[in-house]
């Protein structure tokens, strides 16, 4: 009897994993875009708080900086490294974090707009998490790193 999954077989990268990727490389770009009109004096810095939340108005530096580790969680996501799903995770609860405040905001001044942003900010980050807590997306990044 042959095992199910032999060992010398080439496991593919699940579609969510490229997904969240994508999203990291999209956010990242947005960064740097928003980081660079920012030094421009373009726009406010108050014109990334949707992602960095009250820690926007800490400079541009802070775009870059988000927007580095950003690109390379994506990568890491897409190399299958293992300690880069475990950061993501991380990430994306520093991403909940920032939407607290906002969203509390909105509801007690009743701003359906930021309400809805926040909401579903943190509502796919949510399933975000959930998705890297499956257990075929674990298996996938601890036999990565097995190799």
């Amino acid at each position: 009897m042959e095992p199910l999954i032999q060992k010398n077989q080439a496991r593919t990268l699940p579609a969510g994993i490229r997904i969240i990727a994508v999203v990291c490389f999209a956010l990242a770009g947005y960064l740097v875009v928003n980081g660079v009109l920012v030094m421009a004096g373009i726009v406010s810095f108050t014109s990334g708080r949707h992602i960095l939340g009250d820690y926007a108005s800490m400079g541009p530096l802070l775009y870059f900086a988000v927007a580095i580790v950003l690109a390379l969680l994506g990568a890491g996501l897409l190399r299958g490294w293992s300690f880069t799903r475990r950061l993501t995770i991380v990430a994306a609860a520093f991403l909940i974090a920032t939407s607290v405040l906002p969203i509390s905001a909105a509801v007690a001044y009743f701003q359906i707009v930021a309400i809805v942003i926040h909401g579903l900010k943190i509502i796919v980050t949510v399933m975000a998490i959930r998705y890297l807590l499956q257990p075929e997306v674990v298996d996938y990044f601890s036999a990565k790193s097995a190799r």
